[in-house]
């Protein structure tokens, strides 16, 4: 194989090396250091002279030219200019040399250009790579094919200033007719989390924004369709371009469908891992099950305890379609309907701790068995996620995981504190450890509304580190366009925490998008996040989007049943005085008593708290309206949709719950009027949500919200118009 010999001539006239093959000559050059080379020291890609060649190695994963695909289309975006693939090293003008160390024709090349030090560091290393120019010749170079590829996203980030959350953020690159620098390098080893990646969970708007992906076959009302093939390649494309590699690609898939297989089919396309939700170990979900079973005219119960042989029956069946594809992190465990304990889907199961923890001990290690079985691999990568239940019961000592199981800890808060187990679960030398992290957690929140800061999750991270949870993280981020800015920087601690400094991040991440105003900027972000009230005792949030619906439907609800239902309002209330729950209640406030803090305080108790979020909110508001004045373009519709409608919809919300609780008490006194009056102001407040729901949707993002049924705005204007109308009876 040879170099290419465009400027060769300009390396050194004398150089006795130079009637040497152009590999050795080069090769040379590089070890004695004997010629000095009089080219100049930067690179040009694209200038008024023809533009550069690209060159990728022969035999490079699909990945890895999909992701030489989005450079030469950034390039033009920017440019204007289309660089050319070339097949012949030597034709290659202002080459740019693309490819992995560990493909071996291209290895003595590479070794050649990114220098034997480098080359050396490189080898053997989990996706690393190396990013520099000799004169003008540009290498990237990774120690393996997506070290490779994540080579080539963090060149387009710093050097062409391509947002990687751009499809979502819509900031275009600027626009230039000339991509040249006085020298390129960027120099990054392994990174500190070997697995990281997004959840694509509770994602209802992003199943309902386009139409075509196909139908889900799936008794669940929060969506029935397959996320659109085009929309779910730019998911997955932003989580490389961010240098993750890892999805869940979406909530409950079924692999027997084909629209939902198409799912893992394109992740595994642009080279991710492909892993599972926690409530569908072996890819099955009780829905999945179900529908398994229904084609054969039979029902059983949805039970490792009742049904054992029926499940593994089904678990296999899944493996057998998941093995097929490459790069799978199986997920095991055992959960039951729609993210419950297991038990809650057979009130047969045993009572006790141990004996439930013993049951899903024996279904791990039957998950085990069979993915051995149909992927003839006897050391396959697995996780088992520890959430709810899972925590507690790993706390208590009631577990056991199979072989080589990543345990994989999680957050309940969400994003918030770990949960207890995280701190207490000795690390077995012998056995590797991951965290599972909220950006989004539907139920309490944040889905609608951002509210986890990056300086709280470097916090998060670090403790993860420093407590040998580092091989695996998997972070839930819903629909994706409402976390950008949590999700970035998240994405660049897990890929390197050593010199990630959140101050230093946040300037700029705000520098690079908005430009001289973006000191103001930075300021009414970090305003907003800091509105939110946090507990006392716990230290985690109470209002957030889903935690504030949540506790306003509650009270609602119980002013329907003063009203309509007295006498069942009196026996309610005498049941809550001697502390009588369901169980569904005792499970939630036993393992998730964080996500909903709130829950088990008075109205006149919250009513402080919301009050003082409110007028934070109010006062970022003023901010943000002189800062709106300094922005245009892009940049201000950025920061409309990810700030100021965010600001709306949460400010909207908890105006909303204000008065909700306010009509109670005028209930409470008696005071129909003022009741009514206070539930009149409540339905404008969430006339003010949905008008920031239309901010946020404009131009492609048309129907963005149309999915909306887990906030589901409209039911809550629904069920307060309705007791308003009872109210006026």
């Amino acid at each position: 194989m040879k170099l290419p010999t465009s400027n060769l001539a300009r390396v050194c006239n004398a150089c006795p090396t130079y009637k040497l093959p152009v590999f050795l000559m080069l090769f040379a050059t590089f070890l004695s250091g004997s010629c000095q080379s009089t080219s100049e020291p930067g690179y040009t890609l694209i200038s008024s002279r023809p533009v550069a060649d690209v060159w990728l190695a022969p035999e490079e994963p699909a990945y890895v030219r999909l992701a030489v695909e989005d450079l030469i289309g950034d390039v033009q975006k920017i440019t204007g200019k289309k660089l050319q693939v070339v097949e012949n090293i030597d034709h290659c003008q202002n080459c740019l040399i693309i490819g992995s160390l560990d493909n071996a024709r291209a290895k003595a090349t590479l070794e050649t250009l990114v220098g034997q030090q480098d080359a050396r560091t490189l080898n053997g290393r989990w996706e690393a790579y190396r990013v520099k120019n000799q004169g003008q010749q540009l290498v990237i170079a990774g120690s393996s094919p997506r070290g490779t590829m994540f080579g080539i996203y963090h060149f387009i980030e710093k050097y062409l200033g391509v947002d990687p959350t751009c499809y979502w953020s819509g900031l275009e690159p600027k626009q230039q007719s000339r991509l040249a620098w006085d020298g390129i390098s960027i120099t990054q080893d392994e990174p500190t989390f070997r697995f990281r990646g997004g959840f694509i969970n509770d994602e209802d708007l992003l199943t309902e924004w386009k139409n075509g992906g196909g139908q889900r076959n799936i008794d669940y009302r929060y969506y029935g369709q397959v996320v659109h093939p085009e929309v779910i390649q730019r998911v997955f494309e932003t989580l490389l371009r961010l240098r993750l590699n890892l999805v869940i690609p979406a909530s409950f898939v079924d692999i027997r469908n084909p629209a939902e297989e198409r799912l893992i089919q394109e992740a595994a396309k642009r080279g991710l891992f492909v892993s599972m939700h926690h409530v569908e170990p072996m890819g099955v979900s009780a829905f999945g099950y179900q529908n398994y079973w229904k084609e054969k005219g039979e029902n059983p119960l949805f039970s490792f305890y009742s049904e054992p042989e029926k499940l593994k029956e089904v678990w296999r069946a899944y493996a057998e379609k998941w093995a097929k594809y490459p790069n799978v992190i199986w997920q095991i465990g055992l959960r039951g309907i729609a993210d419950r304990p297991m038990w809650m889907a057979d009130p047969g199961v045993p009572q006790s701790d141990a004996e439930r923890g013993r049951i899903i001990s024996e279904a791990m290690q039957a998950q085990y068995e069979i993915i051995k079985e149909v992927t003839h691999d006897n050391n396959p990568r697995m996780t088992t996620t520890l959430w709810a239940e899972g925590a507690g019961l790993n706390q208590g000592g009631h577990l056991q995981f199979p072989e080589g199981t990543i345990v994989v800890f999680a957050d309940n808060s969400p994003g918030w504190k770990w949960q207890q187990d995280f701190y207490e679960t000795e690390r077995e030398s012998s056995r590797k450890y991951g965290i599972y992290y909220h950006h989004q957690l539907w139920g309490s929140g944040p889905h609608l509304v951002q509210a986890v800061p990056p300086q709280k999750t470097y916090e998060m991270f670090s403790e993860a580190v420093a407590h040998q949870a580092s091989d695996y993280a998997i972070m839930n981020i819903s629909n994706v366009r409402e976390f950008v800015l949590g999700l970035t920087a998240s994405a660049d601690m897990l890929y390197d925490m050593d010199t990630f400094q959140p101050d230093d991040f946040l300037q700029s991440w705000f520098q690079n998008r908005f430009g001289e105003a973006a000191e103001e900027v930075r300021t009414v972000y970090q305003r907003f996040f800091d509105s939110y009230q946090l507990h006392e005792k716990t230290g985690t949030p109470l209002l957030l989007d889903g935690q504030t619906r949540s506790y306003g439907l509650k009270v609602l609800d119980r002013l329907k049943m003063q009203l309509t239902e007295p006498a069942q309002y009196r026996k309610m209330l005498a049941k809550e005085q001697k502390s009588e729950q369901t169980v569904e209640q005792s499970w939630g406030s036993r393992y998730l008593s964080d996500m909903h803090p709130a829950s088990g305080m008075d109205p006149d108790e919250v009513l402080p708290h919301l009050s003082a979020q409110i007028q934070h909110l109010e006062s970022v508001g003023e901010r943000i309206e002189s800062v709106e004045k300094q922005l245009a373009g892009d940049t201000l519709q950025f920061f409309r949709t990810n700030l100021i409608a965010q600001h709306q919809m949460l400010l909207g919300l908890n105006r909303w719950l204000e008065a909700v609780i306010l009509a109670r008490f005028a209930m409470d006194e008696g005071n129909k009027q003022a009741a009514g009056a206070h539930l009149h102001r409540a339905k404008q407040y969430l006339q003010a949500v949905e008008e920031a729901k239309t901010m946020a949707s404009q131009g492609d993002w048309q129907h963005w919200y149309r999915g909306d049924r887990k906030m589901n705005i409209g039911e809550m204007q629904e069920r307060t118009d309705t007791v308003l109308q009872i109210l006026s009876e």
